[in-house]
């Protein structure tokens, strides 16, 4: 049977810490094939083999019958009869697994087994000059507001692709091509496939001992991979002697579904939850819990629970999030601690800024600290907020025809927005942004999408620069919208006045056609300029540029500031990945 075999050259690797035991095989290959139907077509287990080139081998094959629902039925007697296999080749210090119809084998050798280190899949072959012709990224960003993951393909993708956005990404599969040989590496599932034509056994071996060889003695000399995150075990940035030092938790989610009706929240002895006590509870947890030892530490008052970790996971224990229940429409209840701890909704940083945690994955930014003067520009402090006291002081007077002096509205308006020719206050409802500014004369032409946030003290943690971040990226695709929609968005809401006031939505442009003239002359211009812009007077540049100095020089700096750089980098490279120029108006 074994000289029958033909195979892809699709494998994963893993290194051997000890020979795999005949009990450990016999003892996998029962678990497997527990819904095997006769007889196994072959059983061989640890079988010394070797190579008509030499390679000397232990291999262990099984194979059997199953029958099974089609993919495309359900609830129906029809089965297919298929076959499985698992063939594992113990080549010196490594195994290789090969596979059909089985599921994670790997994790019945736990004991003999190691997994290579990720870089070495990432930089396979890589002092060979490989090019990439595709990658799938994984985005690191500590924001449900953007792309998790992207593929990109070209003929070569080297010096094609951003090294701002593949900083903040982690490539979990990528296609290269050396000469005529093309291979795929999925690092995360330590596999490499080789596009090759079907092999015999014999050719199969020799390859695997190649590519295990190869593995061993690979170095991180691919310039294009060296540009992404590493993910990193949790355990092995505590082995480094880092610990974490703020959690962020985003729990959007939930209250928009309480905003829409669809959630409520409840105590444990039953009584629904008032809008206030709601209220109190959403913004208290959208401030950073400051970890201090063993003990919490929330808006400077200490919280009681604790956080616990384990090789890749934190979790987070709190009495009052388990005492609290969140029912949703049609669903089983659960707590909101068990939420938290279910679906990781939080972000954590690290005693050093290369380190972040988020949904789940640890990764280091290798190019952070490099990236610090280039986070320090986008802050531009030329703007005089000083006499800002509210964000647009509500409630209205229904005969006001412009924003109050003193709110930051009216601030934007007369300060960022006073060169441009139209101006748009898209606030509330569907809003793309607070204000939409055009500019379509002199010069060159540009759009700029405004978000302003502000707050009664300067605020440098992280919740409330996360809020306007989070608007700021949830409507980023908005830069790229056809004049449809701004169309539609005239008719529903900009042609008339700001909620029940006289103030008017749009300003120089008396009608749609205005408006419309402005956008023409951006669209038709190919160096046009697109900005996300964020008004945030509770920051001073002065004060975040001490801070991120004192990072760059290695020393160390309070944990809301490390949120704080990885939320504006985050936003920057969001904004780079579109073609968008990100700005941030802030105080001196």
């Amino acid at each position: 049977m074994i000289g029958n075999l033909s195979l892809s050259k699709n494998v994963q690797f893993y290194k051997l810490n000890k020979a795999l035991t005949k009990k450990s095989v016999d003892d996998t290959f029962k678990e497997i094939s527990k819904d095997r139907v006769g007889n196994y077509l072959i059983n061989d287990q640890r079988i010394s083999y070797n190579t008509a080139a030499g390679n000397q081998v232990i291999y262990s094959l099984v194979s059997y019958r199953i029958d099974a629902e089609p993919s495309f039925l359900v609830g129906t007697t029809t089965k297919e009869q298929k076959y499985a296999y698992l063939l594992l080749v113990e080549c010196g210090d490594a195994l290789a697994i090969l596979k059909k119809y089985v599921d994670t084998p790997e994790a019945n050798f736990s004991s003999f087994l190691e997994e290579f280190d990720y870089d070495k899949f990432c930089h396979f072959h890589g002092d060979k000059a490989p090019e990439y012709e595709r990658v799938t990224m994984k985005n690191m960003s500590i924001s449900n507001a953007v792309i998790r993951s992207r593929s990109l393909e070209a003929k070569s993708l080297n010096g094609i692709l951003s090294s701002n956005s593949s900083s903040r990404s982690i490539p979990s599969n990528f296609r290269m091509k050396i000469g005529e040989e093309s291979y795929t590496l999925t690092p995360s599932t330590s596999r490499v496939s080789h596009r090759d034509k079907k092999s015999g056994f014999d050719g199969l071996v020799d390859w695997v001992v190649l590519t295990k060889d190869e593995l061993k003695v690979t170095t991180n000399q691919s310039e294009f991979l060296s540009n992404f995150a590493s993910p990193v075990c949790l355990k092995d940035i505590f082995d480094l002697g880092f610990k974490v030092v703020a959690v962020l938790i985003d729990l959007g989610e939930i209250e928009s579904k309480i905003a829409s009706g669809n959630v409520t929240l409840t105590k444990d002895n039953g009584t629904l939850l008032k809008a206030c006590e709601i209220n109190k509870l959403f913004n208290q947890l959208k401030s950073p819990i400051l970890i201090e030892d063993d003990t919490l530490k929330i808006k400077g008052k200490f919280l009681a629970g604790k956080v616990s970790y384990t090789k890749k996971m934190i979790t987070i224990r709190n009495k009052l999030l388990e005492s609290i229940i969140v029912s949703e429409n049609g669903a089983d209840s659960f707590t909101l601690g068990s939420y938290i701890n279910k679906n990781k909704p939080f972000s954590a940083v690290f005693d050093s800024p290369n380190y972040s945690y988020y949904s789940k994955s640890c990764f280091e930014d290798k190019q952070l600290l490099n990236n610090i003067q280039s986070i320090l520009n986008i802050f531009d402090d030329s703007h005089n907020f000083s006499n800002v006291v509210t964000e647009k002081e509500k409630p209205h007077a229904s005969n006001l025809t412009q924003f109050p002096t003193s709110s930051l509205f009216r601030q934007v308006e007369e300060q960022y927005c006073a060169d441009h020719d139209i101006v748009i206050c898209d606030d509330m409802n569907d809003e793309w942004a607070d204000h939409i500014a055009i500019r379509s004369s002199g010069g060159v032409p540009s759009i700029s999408f405004i978000h302003s946030k502000f707050t009664k003290k300067d605020s440098y943690g992280a919740s409330a620069f996360h809020d306007v971040v989070a608007q700021a990226l949830k409507n980023i695709g908005r830069t790229q919208a056809v004049k449809e929609q701004f169309k539609k968005k005239y008719d529903n809401e900009w042609s008339r006045n700001y909620e029940s006031t006289n103030i008017p939505r749009v300003t120089g442009a008396a009608n749609w056609q205005g408006i419309e003239s402005a956008l023409d002359t951006v669209y038709e211009n190919p160096n046009s300029i697109k900005k996300i812009v964020l008004a945030t007077p509770f920051l001073s540049k002065a004060k975040l540029t001490d801070e991120l100095t004192k990072l760059k020089q290695g020393q160390k700096c309070k944990p809301h500031y490390v949120q704080l750089i990885w939320l504006i980098n985050t936003f920057i490279s969001s904004c780079k990945d579109l073609g968008v120029q990100a700005h941030i108006l802030c105080k001196p």
